[in-house]
């Protein structure tokens, strides 16, 4: 059965292992992409690369602690469409960050990392991801 999250992607119910799968791939791109930013953000030296790292570091940690909650066996139903909607939220600041720098290209590794990382929390990895 599929379910539409608020921003109009569906999600496909599946079983709980299957979602632990998406949840920690989709963390460990979303890690990724922290990393590359945190590098960048201190040599970048600019208050908005700052922001949009410290925006990620939170909805990195959110998502770890959602994550570890699935491995514990808690199968709270929302932790992929929520990590959907905070990988969309990052994306849409680091790509707004990047409209005011003249195109960065750290900034375009960071947003791919986070839409792959965001197909996973849809529930639908992509073979180039």
């Amino acid at each position: 059965m599929k379910t539409v999250n608020p921003s109009g992607r569906s999600h496909q119910k599946s079983s709980p292992q299957h979602q632990e799968v998406l949840a920690v791939d989709a963390l460990c791109h979303m890690g990724a992409a922290l990393g590359v930013l945190e590098l960048h953000a201190e040599r970048a030296g600019s208050a908005m690369v700052c922001a949009a790292r410290d925006l990620l570091r939170g909805y990195h940690a959110s998502a770890d602690q959602a994550v570890a909650s699935l491995q514990a066996g808690d199968r709270a139903a929302g932790v992929l469409p929520q990590l959907s909607q905070d990988l969309g939220y990052a994306i849409e600041v680091i790509d707004r960050v990047n409209d005011d720098a003249p195109d960065d290209l750290v900034l375009y590794a960071v947003t791919c990392l986070l839409r792959s990382a965001r197909s996973f929390a849809d529930g639908r990895p992509r073979e180039s991801a």
